[in-house]
């Protein structure tokens, strides 16, 4: 059985939770956020406290109040708008805690997997080696993981290296120009709905370009790189139209205004 079998599938699925632990400054921490991707015994979501790798959490399902105790696999300690993606294994739980079955889930994909040269922060040896417990979106700068190493004979800290970070720079700078290729300077109003922490939030925004796969659009809401959001354009007030699903690709912004660039790619074949 390879590695990915063993870790299981994991599916995008946006569930309220509450987080309740202790921070790397042993400090206790509560607080309310969502998955990012769930399995029948990970997690990945983030919080806005750092932890500690191999610390445990305490999970509530907001939605269904089942409750389960995870471990922190791994964590990125570069925090992204305030938030720090982390990927978590079940320890123990009562019950269905999602409340359903994911192979019969819908609507739903399966998560990518990414190959990373990694870096034991004891003993400095470098191993290229897949990561199933995360997938190739929450794979940069900053990741950190626990891993077992045979040189140090215990579980240690791998971190990502510094050619691999660099390379996969350069990797989603390729992938950004080409998704530039075709690209129409248009403006148009589009509507833009999405899921935050179980609430259905719409929002009007105005497009800057767009692409035959894609599109950009000026806002002063706040996304997540992956995230996944409907959208519907162009959009007019009174018409009735189907929102196309799409995920987030890319979000940039300047100190010097509220506006944010948000990068999004249509998955029209996926309707």
């Amino acid at each position: 059985m390879d590695e990915k079998s063993q870790i299981g599938a994991r599916l995008r699925i946006a569930v309220p939770i509450r987080l309740r632990g202790m921070t790397h400054e042993h400090k206790f921490f509560d607080e309310t956020s969502k998955t990012l991707c769930i399995g029948e015994s990970s997690a990945i979501t983030r919080l806005q406290s750092l932890v500690d790798l191999d610390s445990e959490i305490h999970l509530t399902n907001l939605s269904n109040k089942a409750t389960a105790n995870f471990r922190v696999v791994w964590i990125n300690k570069v925090g992204r708008e305030g938030w720090h993606d982390l990927g978590l294994e079940l320890v123990e739980t009562e019950g269905n805690l999602w409340g359903k079955k994911l192979s019969k889930t819908k609507g739903t994909d399966e998560p990518s997997s990414v190959d990373a040269d990694l870096q034991c922060q004891r003993c400095h040896q470098v191993q290229h080696t897949p990561v199933p417990e995360a997938e190739a979106e929450f794979v940069s700068e900053g990741f950190t993981i626990a891993r077992p190493c045979e040189k140090c004979k215990a579980t240690t800290a791998w971190t990502l290296t510094i050619p691999h970070a660099e390379a996969s720079a350069a990797k989603a700078k390729t992938i950004e120009e080409q998704r530039r290729e075709g690209r129409a300077p248009i403006k148009m109003k589009i509507k833009v709905i999405s899921d935050k922490l179980g609430q259905k939030l719409e929002e009007i925004c105005e497009t800057v370009n767009v692409s035959r796969g894609g599109t950009c659009f000026r806002t002063t809401g706040h996304y997540q790189l992956g995230e996944q959001i409907s959208v519907i354009l162009p959009y007019k007030e009174g018409d009735i139209a189907i929102p196309v699903p799409g995920r987030v690709v890319r979000y940039s912004g300047t100190k010097e205004s509220n506006y944010r660039s948000v990068g999004v790619k249509l998955e029209r074949d996926k309707r």
